[in-house]
């Protein structure tokens, strides 16, 4: 890109997205820019310099780029922002702090940045934030400063695949995270202690995601979770035991030796539980082999029932 890019003052919009083999441009002028975008630039690494004074309303478009860092004053005049997407940027090896100056913003995406290995610690200063995503990427720590985030509804965590050496442990509760509805910890790579002996005191928690961990047990706290509707325990090859199951819990997702294992409790103490997923039954013999245990479960019940 030529340098002269830098002297366009009444330059508008520039969209530079699909640039395939465009590795640098050394400056672009924003005084009057509301539209850039450099999504979809694979072997752009660094941003260009700003000349002049960023306008408020500038739209910045980075999806899918090889960027390896934002700067900084992107974000200093970009307070109206409610939603920033930044995944699938598969160099990005850090946020800058200015992120957290964002106060109007609503969602922040970073899923699909396999370098990204932590997020501000003042990531609790975003007051209004009620979408997070940090799946496939490489954070394995979380800021205390995110228990602060009472407004959080989604949160959605997740391993880069195959990196058998990352592990994901959720800190102590402690009454923070007080409107979190949807939790997701799919493929974390979460043993014991990964999870919180708290974790019971997400009071607001509907959904509670943890597939494809490593796990034995689990917190005897998540049988307080009142609210919760749905728990997906599926792909959890070390898990020995279920857990005692929250009382309005729902929808069960688990896999088939599990499930056949403690058919006989799921029958008759989960009043609520009107839907079982069976993840691993892939087969017409394993599901008859379900429903044959079923069948000798309600059975076995009817029986007690009459007798009584």
């Amino acid at each position: 890109v030529h340098h002269s890019l830098g002297c366009c003052s009444k330059l508008i919009q520039l969209n530079l997205s699909l640039c395939a083999s465009l590795k640098r441009f050394p400056c672009v002028n924003v005084e009057s820019l509301e539209y850039l975008s450099v999504a979809c630039c694979y072997s752009l690494e660094k941003f260009p310099e700003f000349h002049g004074r960023m306008k408020p309303e500038i739209e910045i478009d980075m999806l899918v780029s090889g960027l390896r860092e934002i700067p900084s004053s992107i974000f200093q005049y970009q307070t109206h922002v409610t939603e920033l997407d930044l995944s699938c940027m598969i160099n990005l090896v850090a946020l800058p702090s200015s992120i957290c100056r964002l106060k109007s913003l609503v969602s922040l995406n970073v899923s699909g940045c396999p370098k990204l290995e932590s997020l501000p610690e003042d990531i609790g200063d975003l007051d209004n934030l009620d979408k997070l995503d940090v799946s496939n990427t490489l954070i394995s720590r979380l800021p205390s400063s995110i228990l602060r985030l009472n407004k959080l509804k989604i949160l959605r965590f997740g391993g880069v695949r195959n990196s058998l050496w990352w592990h994901f442990e959720f800190p102590l509760v402690a009454e923070g995270l007080r409107s979190l509805e949807t939790l997701c910890l799919e493929d974390c790579n979460l043993t014991d202690g990964g999870l919180p002996e708290d974790i019971g005191s997400l009071s607001s928690l509907k959904k509670l995601n943890l597939r494809g961990n490593n796990f034995e047990h689990l917190p005897r706290s998540i049988a307080q979770l009142g609210a919760l509707r749905s728990l997906d325990l599926s792909n959890c090859q070390g898990l020995t035991q279920l857990p005692e199951l929250p009382p309005e819990l729902n929808e069960l997702h688990v896999d088939c030796h599990m499930a056949l294992k403690f058919i006989h409790d799921l029958v008759t103490k989960r009043k609520k539980l009107q839907r079982v997923e069976l993840h691993d039954a892939d087969n017409d013999s394993i599901y008859n082999l379900f429903a044959h245990a079923l069948f000798q479960s309600i059975s076995s019940m009817r029986h007690d029932i009459s007798a009584s």
